[in-house]
């Protein structure tokens, strides 16, 4: 493929430049950081035809927020855009003219058999070129030199608010170009919306991407409590319950203190992962930091117990305030 098509250079893609930087930022999984280069690079190329109307959220966005010893990987790339799923299909079509080729960066659309919400999202998965190929860097035996990407939009009818932040503080790259985010305080908020298994939040049966969702969410309450606005953050995350809860049980009447009873009981659950008791938690702990984070990182259940009782004082301010309690 023609590598001047591209915003980052090409340097950074190549295989010495990812052991490099593997061994720099104690990461054991080059897939994975090829992949988060990748999110960042395709998020650039849509940023540049979509402008202001598209944001960057998700486990991606929320890197740009943790110093470089806490930053995990991201295997997709999650946008909130002001438009239409036309607008975005012309727009993924204006990026495979530019950089196709072969089988690359041919954007196929994912449809859920059964989708678990009723938000305007669009999803699309997208094989991207790898210096990798075989078992080497943990990729799938009979991988030729491919890996795929996930790319979701949510279609909103209002701009979302941004910040612009530069790669330069990122271990996948570094980067002089602008990412357009969602603020910390409202990327906390909509994270926060992913806690509280049986109603608004990833369910159990997800146990991979719940994980992965705490992390985020503990580490942005550790690295980032001192930029955080609790006034919206506290507003922010209350409409985005009550979206989520009607989005998810469509027809049922909306009960926050259902959410609140239930974001209590899923964090209590992590609270106890040190307990040695619950096998599961602690084989999808240990999975997630094999996957998505450095060497350096303290991500133990012994770790996430005490994350676990950070967010739970947090998020009880959070709730005694939704209570009208002072």
């Amino acid at each position: 493929m023609d590598y001047t098509k591209l915003f980052h250079d090409q340097r950074a893609f190549k295989r010495e430049t990812l052991d490099e930087r593997m061994k720099l930022f104690g990461f054991k999984n080059m897939a994975r950081l090829e992949l988060f280069l990748w999110d960042l690079e395709l998020y650039l190329q849509i940023q540049e035809l979509l402008g202001d109307r598209v944001v960057l959220k998700g486990g991606a966005a929320t890197q740009f927020y943790l110093p470089r010893e806490a930053q995990r990987t991201s295997v997709d790339i999650d946008m909130v855009f002001c438009g239409t799923k036309a607008e975005v299909e012309a727009v993924l079509g204006k990026i495979e003219e530019k950089l196709g080729t072969g089988q690359l960066f041919k954007f196929r659309e994912h449809v859920p058999r059964n989708p678990r919400t009723h938000l305007p999202l669009h999803t699309y998965f997208v094989d991207i070129p790898s210096v990798l190929a075989g078992r080497d860097g943990h990729m799938p035996e009979k991988s030729h030199e491919v890996q795929e990407l996930k790319i979701e939009f949510i279609i909103e009818p209002e701009r979302w608010e941004f910040t612009r932040k530069t790669g330069e503080n990122i271990f996948a790259v570094d980067s002089k170009w602008k990412y357009q985010i969602l603020p910390v305080s409202s990327l906390f908020a909509d994270k926060l919306t992913t806690i509280g298994n049986e109603t608004i939040g990833v369910q159990n049966d997800r146990m991979d991407e719940q994980v992965k969702q705490f992390y985020d969410v503990m580490m942005i309450t550790k690295h980032c409590l001192d930029k955080l606005d609790v006034n919206e953050v506290y507003g922010k995350y209350l409409k985005r319950v009550e979206q989520e809860w009607r989005d998810r049980k469509p027809g049922e009447t909306y009960h926050l203190e259902a959410v609140i009873v239930d974001v209590r009981r899923q964090l209590y659950r992590y609270s106890m992962a040190d307990s040695g008791e619950d096998v599961e938690l602690k084989k999808y702990i240990n999975d997630f930091k094999g996957l998505y984070l450095n060497s350096k990182v303290e991500f133990t259940p012994q770790a996430v117990a005490c994350g676990a009782a950070m967010i739970r004082l947090m998020y009880d301010l959070l709730s005694r305030s939704a209570a009208g309690v002072s």
